[in-house]
């Protein structure tokens, strides 16, 4: 069933207002706390919720891919789930991958990930509360930060205002593909006993007159000591780079709120299709090189450094299920597919512009005398200067 949340004023549906972090109405104007927004109860169906559930049954079925980590040296544990159901939470039942608009009454279609979308008939913001009910619902939502505008102007800096990049791809029609969407994220919380022994050399060398003496020390290098990583972001979501959210992190969780759903009116929203479980590998080589840094930098004194047993013990992680704010636009050049990606809240980019081949044979047109004149110049104040 779908669900929105409508202006005490004039009955239109509310937005959240990033920039103002208020719920608005873009018809009346008026600016409400989303505090001040009554949650609407809804009870759904038995039928679609029982279709819910039989995904969630699919989607945590082993994947002989991911192999299971047991706790041990070396290598980080499979993750165990503290993630519970949002304190707000209605009396909700499900639907299936149809749902009425409560503004028009239209039947709008949406894939089975899809948590909040506009209906594409009356573009009423409409939120699918199936797919946030019980035990789909996050934990937290991190709402965004950052309005449409200053995405769209942030998108106009990263491809250096077309100096380089194809007409095409800052044409208004594509501008308009920009995206706000709530990513689903498992954030964990995980722990380590470093123990590492290792071998390592400090070279140092001094000079008398036209004599150099080196002098080489050797050590044995003990690391014992406890790690502690919280909320690590690993998106849940296939169809989303993940090295682009990545590229985007870190968040800043000082902003992060109880899940409540008047933070995605207005946005997109994805509901996990990888459960945490299926994370391990992804997490597992993290902790490995957040470990290995720790202990790069602890051992940076040294000029030489030989790892020579490490037994170093990953606690099993807990876990939280959590939206992310990230907008987001994607484009098709030359038969390519290129990302811009930005995050929500503290407005940190990714993505790699195409880059135009007519443009770059202009400029090459255009420097290529510039630098033959170059050349023949200095050509001609070597000879010169050789003839003088």
């Amino acid at each position: 069933m779908a669900v929105s949340f409508k202006c005490p004023g004039c009955a239109a549906s509310l937005v959240f207002d990033a920039d103002k972090q208020m719920m608005t109405c873009e018809y009346c104007g008026k600016v409400i706390s989303p505090a001040d927004v009554e949650a609407q109860m809804s009870i759904l169906s038995g039928e679609a919720m029982k279709e819910e559930d039989k995904r969630d049954a699919e989607l945590r079925e082993p994947d002989a891919s991911v192999s299971a980590t047991d706790t041990g040296a070396g290598s980080p544990a499979a993750a165990t789930s503290t993630h519970a159901p949002a304190a707000e939470q209605p009396l909700w039942s499900s639907e299936s991958m149809q749902y009425v608009c409560n503004s028009c009454g239209a039947a709008v279609i949406t894939d089975q990930n899809t948590a909040a979308t506009f209906c594409a008939f009356c573009g009423s913001p409409t939120i699918i509360a199936e797919r946030l009910a019980e035990e789909r619902a996050p934990d937290f939502v991190l709402p965004f930060q950052y309005g449409r505008d200053t995405a769209i102007d942030c998108f106009f800096e990263w491809c250096n205002a077309g100096r380089f990049t194809p007409v095409q791809f800052i044409r208004k029609e594509n501008i308009e593909k920009m995206t706000g969407l709530y990513v689903p994220f498992w954030l964990f919380d995980s722990a380590a006993e470093m123990r590492i022994e290792a071998s390592g050399k400090k070279v140092a060398t001094s000079t008398t007159g036209r004599k150099t003496i080196t002098t080489t020390s050797y050590f044995r290098i003990i690391r014992n000591r406890h790690l502690d990583w919280n909320k690590i972001p690993l998106d849940g979501a296939t169809r989303i780079d993940d090295k682009l959210m990545e590229v985007i992190e870190p968040y800043d969780y000082v902003d992060l709120e109880p899940f409540s759903m008047k933070y995605l009116a207005g946005f997109f929203a994805d509901k996990y299709d990888l459960t945490a479980d299926k994370l391990s590998g992804r997490l597992n080589d993290r902790l490995s090189d957040y470990a290995d840094k720790i202990f790069k930098e602890s051992v940076s004194a040294y000029s030489t450094v030989s790892i020579e047993n490490n037994e170093t013990v990953y606690r099993a992680p807990t876990f939280h299920y959590a939206l992310m704010p990230v907008w987001i636009l994607n484009y098709k050049y030359l038969g390519k597919t290129y990302t811009f990606a930005m995050n929500g809240q503290t407005g940190k980019i990714a993505g790699e512009p195409p880059v135009s081949l007519v443009k770059l044979v202009v400029l090459a047109l255009a420097v290529l005398p510039l630098a033959a004149f170059i050349c023949r110049f200095v050509g001609w104040l070597i000879l010169g200067g050789l003839l003088t």
